[in-house]
């Protein structure tokens, strides 16, 4: 198995460098020759940066988990800014780093190091607490027994238990980080164009500034295929020997007049059979239960002003000194302010129907894939190059297309439905084969027994089984799916900018043309309103309550 797994990284190594030479020797481009320096640029960019996330989200992640005053701040502070769209402060970032560092490239740098690390952050530090709130309690008991505190403590008992949210953690960090890339490598703010040597500015320049959708097609693809290289190389092999799994199972059954499996086999041809009574619970590692729990009125509070706080730094970092009120009402009150309502209907609705198209393609795509193993042939390895791609790069590629097709209006508009399900896609269909698969054998062998097949076992089995990790999908997709409104609402074409009415688009609006950063404050606070107020008021409730899901079955 070693030397098949060395035999594939030799080969995927002279594949890479083949494809380089190839690439360098007939493309035209002036700036070919960089080609392999702009990809060490863009490596070192985000492994240097998935080191930070790793260090600081272990560290605050056991900060967290292990004491009751971390866990009161940090918990909800960190629930709270990841629920904030990344690409909404970023152009503020940029302004001031550029003007503390005076223009130097190392100012660029750090802002898009910043915008990394708060994309790969999160996932490392909730993974890290959903890990150590998980360790039974019978473990922690007998660490107690054996007087195990301190660094004896966090070496024998919680770091062996935080392996796999780490690998879980960091292979989603290192997707994210690929995900903003081309976001950190080049932006515009108040008319100016920013950009830093890597593969994602040479992509965006190449479709942005020399019209050349043959070379961004070549660069994607070889984006996609590093991707998927170091996916192999690094995080498919540290989960297969961390025994990673996504869900735990916990089955319980409650068979009437104390029947147990062997008596249903032989019941299974007997016409009256009782009622079986069959109750699922999964636990997801992904989305940990340190963040579906319901915080105190303190934590609430302490959210709350986080968020007011980080919102009136990203308004005053681009434009030193505290704003006076006139210049507050002179920046918010312009006359496409009143079209705020629509914008933000137009938004939501965007968000929506991609959601219901991504829902509605995960479901079968998962369950088939789950049920059937010729499905999984087909469906897996699309999984792992589709989630591989970075979305937001693919962005001036499908527009340049569409729009030839369907004009630049229509053609953006379709461009923005399509990356929003590339996005949100995803995170439904990994949760939705992980919880088809892991639904517990005996409950598969009862359906069996008693006739129940096609739509009936989905509807009774599969369907009940699944719920949690839909609804868990769903909760990640849709807070993916903000930072790609905002970059898919709003599309330089030609001598114009073309744009949708949206909340992303404005903000866009605010940032890119303008430069208007109390506006962009303002929005990026309703945004976050949104946000915020959608995984409270309905995803958390629908996960709540589908967690204490039960079925029966006949």
């Amino acid at each position: 198995m070693k030397r098949a797994h060395a035999f594939g990284y030799i080969v995927g190594f002279v594949a890479i460098l083949s494809l380089y030479v190839l690439v360098i020797s007939f493309e035209n481009n002036p700036e070919i020759g960089n080609l392999p320096y702009y990809t060490f640029r863009t490596l070192a960019r985000i492994s240097v940066t998935y080191l930070i996330a790793l260090v600081t989200g272990l560290l605050f992640g056991l900060l967290a988990a292990t004491t009751k005053t971390g866990s009161m701040i940090l918990v909800p502070l960190f629930d709270v800014l990841q629920s904030i769209p990344i690409l909404g402060y970023f152009p503020a970032a940029i302004i001031f780093f550029i003007s503390a560092f005076h223009g130097a490239e190392i100012g660029l740098e750090l802002a898009a190091i910043l915008l990394l690390y708060t994309s790969m952050e999160w996932a490392i530090f909730f993974g890290v607490v959903g890990a150590v709130k998980s360790i039974p309690t019978n473990i922690v008991e007998a660490a107690k027994s054996f007087d195990l505190k301190g660094y004896g403590y966090i070496r024998h008992v919680v770091l062996p238990a935080i392996v796999p949210a780490i690998i879980s953690g960091s292979t989603l960090a290192w997707g994210d980080g690929w995900f903003f890339m081309i976001a950190a490598e080049y932006i515009t703010y108040g008319g100016k164009t920013y950009s830093l040597p890597g593969l994602g500015s040479y992509l965006a320049k190449a479709a942005y500034e020399y019209g050349d959708t043959n070379l961004a097609i070549v660069l994607l693809i070889i984006i996609t295929i590093l991707v998927v290289y170091i996916n192999f190389l690094t995080w498919h092999r540290l989960t297969e020997k961390a025994g990673l799994g996504t869900y735990k199972p916990i089955f319980k059954t409650d068979w009437s007049r104390g029947l147990g499996l062997p008596a249903m086999r032989r019941l299974a041809h007997v016409p009256h059979i009782p009622r079986i009574h069959i109750s699922f619970g999964f636990r997801h590692h992904i989305l940990s239960a340190s963040r579906r729990r319901i915080y105190t009125r303190i934590e609430k509070g302490m959210a709350l002003v986080s968020v007011i706080v980080l919102v009136f730094f990203v308004t005053i970092v681009a434009k030193p000194g505290i704003p006076s009120f006139d210049d507050i009402k002179k920046s918010i009150m312009i006359p496409e302010m009143a079209n705020l309502p629509f914008y933000t209907v137009s938004t939501l609705t965007r968000l929506t129907i991609a959601y219901f198209i991504s829902l509605g393609i995960a479901l079968g795509m998962g369950i088939l894939a789950a049920e059937r193993k010729g499905f999984a042939l087909i469906f897996y390895p699309i999984y792992d190059i589709g989630q591989s791609v970075p979305i937001l790069a693919l962005f001036p590629i499908l527009f340049i297309s569409l729009s030839q097709v369907f004009g630049g209006r229509l053609g953006l508009e379709i461009t923005s439905l399509t990356m929003l399900v590339a996005d949100m896609i995803w995170y439904l269909f990994l949760n939705i084969v992980t919880a088809v698969k892991t639904i517990p054998d005996e409950i598969r062998e009862v359906s069996q027994l008693i006739g129940m097949k096609g739509f009936k076992r989905i509807r009774h089995i599969v369907l009940p089984a699944i719920l949690p990790a839909v609804v868990t999908g769903s909760i990640l997709s849709w807070a993916t799916g903000w930072n790609t409104v905002i970059f898919s609402e709003y599309m330089p074409h030609g001598t114009e900018v073309l744009w949708l009415p949206g909340l992303g688009s404005f903000l866009d609006k605010a940032a890119l043309q303008e430069g208007n950063t109390i506006l962009l404050g303002f929005l990026l606070l309703v945004m976050s309103g949104i946000v915020i107020a959608v995984d409270r008021f309905i995803w958390r409730k629908l996960l709540r309550k589908v967690e204490r899901y039960g079925t029966e079955a006949m």
